[in-house]
């Protein structure tokens, strides 16, 4: 299998020439879309524009983690890297699917879904870690056709540092059951 760090500059372009057919895309479907944060008009509009360069850092990010996390594993439990390479691509497409289903919740005018299917990866947090990089990624990429290459980074980062705060709390619970037991 090619190592990650050998398909870091593939992978920033493909995020790149996503983000660009997806501006191309709106250009000739009726201009490039500005989103108004919380979606009124009376506050500030982000163009998708800005997707040209954040989803390609945000990809160099995701990988430049990634492959920093996959080095760990390399000096510490070798056995492990082919399971962390799975895990990491399986995390990644489990969150382009989630971006993808809430574009399309909002897309087909489902809001009232919505609000309440965005906050998912929060309830998972409660069982398993969903606040690593290519969560974010995923997530994003999914979202990028439909709410641009800003605000899905917002909303995500947000959601991320919520399942980080959440499973962070479980980790805790359950070391303090762990101690207590085992006093």
């Amino acid at each position: 299998m090619q190592s990650l760090g050998n398909k870091k500059l593939s992978i920033i372009i493909g995020a790149f020439i996503f983000a660009a057919i997806c501006i191309v895309w709106e250009h000739f479907n009726g201009g490039v879309i500005t989103h108004h944060l919380l979606a009124r008009e009376d506050l500030p509009g982000i163009s998708n524009l800005w997707g040209l360069l954040t989803i390609p850092l945000l990809a160099w990010l995701t990988v430049s983690l990634t492959i920093k996390q996959r080095n760990k594993i390399i000096k510490s439990e070798p056995r492990n890297l082919n399971n962390f390479d799975n895990k990491t691509f399986r995390g990644f497409l489990a969150a382009l699917l989630f971006g993808i289903i809430a574009s399309l919740l909002w897309e087909f005018k489902f809001s009232n879904g919505l609000q309440y299917y965005i906050l998912a990866p929060v309830l998972i947090a409660f069982f398993k870690p969903v606040h690593l990089p290519e969560y974010l990624l995923g997530f994003v990429i999914g979202m990028l056709f439909t709410f641009g290459g800003i605000l899905p980074i917002i909303v995500g980062t947000i959601l991320l540092i919520l399942c980080f705060l959440v499973n962070g709390l479980m980790k805790g619970i359950k070391h303090i059951f762990i101690v207590r037991k085992s006093s």
